[in-house]
This record gives C-alpha cells, structure tokens and sequence, in this order.
C-alpha cells in the first residue's frame, strides 16, 4: 500500500468534510496519510488522530457576502511572503514520510515542496470544474467564467498527473485521459444519518463579516424558527426570538441539517451537496466574485433542485415565498444519493499504479 501526503486548504468547512470522509475511505484501504493543513481543518484532523503538519493559511477576505478581491490577494501575497521558510521544513517532513504521491485540494505549500523535491502530485477539489469541465452560463456571466478559470488555471498546479474534480452536477470533461468527475465525497455521518423534517430552518453563512440584511429579513418572519450558524448574535438578538445562534460545531451542525425543513446558505460545494443527499430543500446565495458558487446555483436552479438569490441577499418576501414551495424540493431523490467515495479511491490508485509502473 502506499504513503501519500494529502493538503488541503483551510477556506471554508467543506474541504474537511471532504478530506475526512476520504481519510477514511484510504485507510481502510491500508494507505498511509500524512495531512497537511493549518486553521480549523489542521484542528479537526488533529482532533481525530491523524497526522497533521501544520501550514499558514490563506484566507478569502469577504465583506457583506462579497469577496474583496484585492485586499485577499494583498493579504495573501504578504502571508506568503512572511512564510518562505515553510517550504525548507515542509520538505524535509515529507521526505522522512517518504511518501509515493501528493494529493492537494488547493493547498499551495504543499505544492511548492514536492516539486522542490520531485514528488508527484494529484488535484483533487470541486474548483477545478470551472476549468476541466464544459458548462454553459447566461451571456452575463461570461466574463466572470473566463477571469474564474485563469485565476483557478494560476493557482492550480499545471504538472499534476490527474486532476479529480467531485461534482454534485455533470458537464462534460474537456480532457477525460487527464481528469475524471466524480459525485460528491461524502462523510460517513452523513451517510448513516436518517434525515427528519422537523420545524426550523437551517442557515449557514460561510463568512458573514459586514453582512447586512439577512438576519433582519429572518426576524420579519417571527413564525418561523431559524437555526443560524457561523453568525455572531448582534447586540439586537433578543428582539430576534425566532432565531437560535449557534457557534460552529460538527456534530450539533450534523443533527440539525438533518432535522432542518429548509436550508438557507452561501453556494458552497459541500453543503449543498450534503443537503441534496439529505434530500433538503435549498436556497442559496452565491458570494460575490467567487464564480465557482455562481456555477454552483446555476446548476442547482437548471436541474431543478432549489433556488438562488444571486447579487443580493434574501430578502423577508424572498424568505416568505421559498418557503411557500418547499413541496416542490422536499425528499430525497435517486439521483442525488450518489456517493462519489469508492469511484474517488479508485482513481487515485489507478494513479498510483501508472506511477509505480513507471
């Protein structure tokens, strides 16, 4: 069996979920892993046993749902450029692992060792579908679909021997003998969980700093409970009763999605990949100047899964209407309980075998 080093990127909550529910799936293989994250994923990997070599981490900065994309990059170049030294160590870590592969999801450090040291490397993230894939967007967005695959094309690595993107929609691969598209990646909690509907509605932001409007046009449906993840209680909370804020928590985040009527949340992967398999109904609000979310709403509303607010966030009339319709999104659906899982192992060690053929 093999040793491979797998990163992963600290932005946002799906890449552990997605890297956990692959941990797993590669050790019961007998493959040997050595992870590579910092912030909260690093923690959580950590916190479940494995192996962690701890990376700075280079965060989006986000202000009222959007992201501002120069003080990120600006943000990013100078973390970048305080951290050279990490790479030194990095290499020396990986080489006593002697490990056969590097797997990356949009982790940059890791990247910048192995081809220090020669160590072959594979993609393996849902970005990448802006860039391996040919999808169709309305004429407004063709601009933004063309800037999203440069900046993905530039930040990927352009020497990887296979890039696997995990999808929860299909459009065809512009390079299949370089790349595969896989279902979602899917943690075993949320696998054996039996979903409920109960009476409140889930809502998650990924990064709700400067966020204005939302929790207002929640409060103006006193009827209705919300559940509201990753938001700090305003200093007005308790003339919001209908709202319960709840600090970020796997487990507790688990059950209530499970027992949600409804989901309201950023357009992330992950989420509304794992609402879709818990067959919940959906409405998202892309972030702003990340088009991978835009591609992702797109895609919910033309396959007929849920609903987006795009450029705004819901408002109380928006709120009032999606839920007027939960009918037409509720249960869960054949095609949405693919599980990308044991076709994502394979590919990986079809990889591994071209490789030690070599």
């Amino acid at each position: 069996m093999a040793r491979i080093v797998y990163a992963l990127t600290s932005q946002g909550r799906g890449h552990s979920s997605r890297v956990t529910a692959m941990a797993e799936a590669l050790e019961a293989r007998g493959h040997e892993l050595l992870f590579c994250a910092g912030g909260g994923a690093g923690q959580l990997l950590a916190e479940s046993g494995r192996t962690v070599v701890s990376v700075p981490v280079l965060r989006h900065k986000m202000h009222n749902n959007r992201i501002r994309l120069w003080t990120s990059l600006a943000s990013m170049g100078l973390v970048t450029a305080r951290t050279h030294k990490v790479i030194p160590a990095l290499v020396e870590r990986f080489r006593a692992f002697d490990p056969q592969l590097l797997i990356t999801d949009f982790e940059s450090y890791s990247v910048r060792a192995a081809r220090r040291m020669g160590l072959p490397l594979m993609c393996f993230n849902h970005q990448q579908v802006l860039t391996h894939t040919r999808y169709e967007v309305p004429p407004r967005y063709l601009a933004d679909a063309a800037l999203a695959r440069l900046v993905v094309n530039m930040a990927a690595p352009n020497n990887a021997e296979h890039v696997l993107v995990s999808s929860f929609f299909y459009p065809p691969l512009r390079d299949p003998a370089r790349s595969s598209l896989v279902a979602p990646i899917l943690r075993r909690a949320i696998r054996e969980i039996e979903p409920q509907t109960g009476e409140h509605v889930l809502v998650y932001h990924n990064d709700p700093t400067g966020l204005h409007g939302l929790l207002e046009a929640m409060a103006a449906l006193p009827e209705q409970r919300f559940i509201a993840y990753n938001f700090e209680p305003p200093a007005n909370a308790a003339a919001m009763p209908n709202i319960q804020f709840v600090a970020a928590e796997v487990e507790g985040f688990l059950r209530d999605l499970a027992a949600a009527k409804a989901v309201v949340c950023t357009a992330g992967f992950t989420l509304i990949s794992e609402a879709l398999y818990l067959g919940k109904p959906l409405l998202v609000m892309p972030n702003e100047g990340i088009f991978e979310q835009t591609l992702n709403a797109l895609y919910l509303e033309r396959d007929g899964l849920g609903e987006a607010i795009y450029h705004r966030v819901p408002e109380a009339a928006d709120l009032r209407a999606f839920l007027g319709r939960l009918d037409r999104y509720t249960g869960r659906r054949p095609t949405q309980l693919r599980c990308g899982n044991d076709d994502a192992v394979a590919c990986i060690e079809a990889v591994l075998e071209r490789l030690g053929a070599r």
